[in-house]
């Protein structure tokens, strides 16, 4: 299993390999959990497991008084939650499992968003230092650059080949599943006619945005910080087409939400077929990827070349 990590569906429980949990021991593949194991907060079997797509950074930036400075309870809530994924990527796991928006959410101060979901602030903050600190004894976080301090090339590099490119062929096969889950099952679950349509609207917006990205706003990036100027139409900066990005990534939020709570958060039915397991299933990754896609544009990329591009202008 990637990273020796799986994610429950329909909880966002996170199973680690590296840590176990209850009727499991440290070390164990999930591959090799005992086929009457199932998730211990929700219940959910193992069929509604899937890679985790936790992202997380370098062994090397996570020295006790890196942790100790960042993870405190006074640093923390008066950061917002894109800036603490930015700093502390791999608390991302953590804001999934309860459904803090770090992404299009991500201006929210931490305190401010958990007093508008009803969390406790202190046991978010339990749950984050307790995470670290699994995370610190079981050498459990892979390498991922820094992308607050990699050239902005890289960076858009790897927003295509880590998202867009996977977008463009689990978008065609979610495209089928959304169809036939609504042709099968429209007399007793009618909601998934709307789940179709506004998926088919996702994709069909969303392949467009990736399309402006890479032919546009990218290449235009990246010509910033090589040092030649661009405009975009009457003379405007690019300023105005990352503004048009965030607003299509709101747009494509607000249809992943719409998607989420007409299937309850991807819960499958009691008579749902695999089909239709499946389909939830793959909606649910498609939304932890997006989230974390949308973040590292609209935290990361955005901002730096904003920056950049008005140091630009001012020489």
């Amino acid at each position: 299993m990637a990273d020796g990590k799986t994610i429950c569906t329909v909880c966002n429980y996170i199973f680690d390999e590296k840590i176990g949990a209850p009727g499991t021991r440290a070390g164990q593949k999930f591959e090799e959990l005992p086929e009457q194991w199932r998730c211990p907060d929700c219940g959910a079997d193992q069929a509604m497991f899937q890679p985790c797509s936790c992202v997380s950074v370098s062994d090397n930036e996570h020295s006790d008084s890196v942790y100790s400075d960042r993870t405190n309870r006074a640093f923390l809530i008066n950061q917002t939650l894109g800036s603490i994924v930015t700093e502390l990527p791999e608390f991302a796991c953590i804001f999934e499992q309860y459904g803090l928006d770090y992404c299009c959410g991500g201006k929210k101060l931490l305190e401010q968003a958990c007093n508008e979901k009803g969390i406790s602030v202190n046991q978010l903050l339990a749950k984050l230092n307790e995470y670290q600190i699994e995370a610190e004894q079981n050498k459990q976080l892979e390498l991922e650059p820094d992308w607050t301090k990699t050239t902005l090339r890289a960076l858009t590099e790897h927003l295509i080949t880590r998202y867009h490119e996977r977008l463009r062929i689990e978008l065609p096969r979610l495209s089928e599943l959304t169809k036939k889950v609504a042709r099968v099952h429209r007399v007793n679950h009618p909601e998934m006619v709307e789940v179709s349509r506004i998926f088919h609207l996702f994709r069909e917006q969303l392949e467009q945005h990736m399309q402006k990205e890479e032919l546009i706003l990218f290449p235009a990036i990246t010509s910033i910080e090589s040092g030649r100027t661009t405009y975009f139409g009457c003379g405007g900066s690019v300023d105005h087409p990352i503004e048009m990005m965030t607003k299509e990534h709101d747009d494509a939020g607000e249809a992943l939400s719409m998607m989420s709570k007409l299937t309850n958060d991807y819960t499958p039915p009691e008579d749902a077929c695999n089909t239709f397991k499946i389909l939830l299933h793959s909606l649910a990754a498609l939304e932890l990827e997006m989230h974390q896609h949308v973040h590292k544009e609209n935290n990361i990329l955005f901002p730096r070349a904003l920056k950049l591009a008005g140091a630009a202008v001012c020489r």
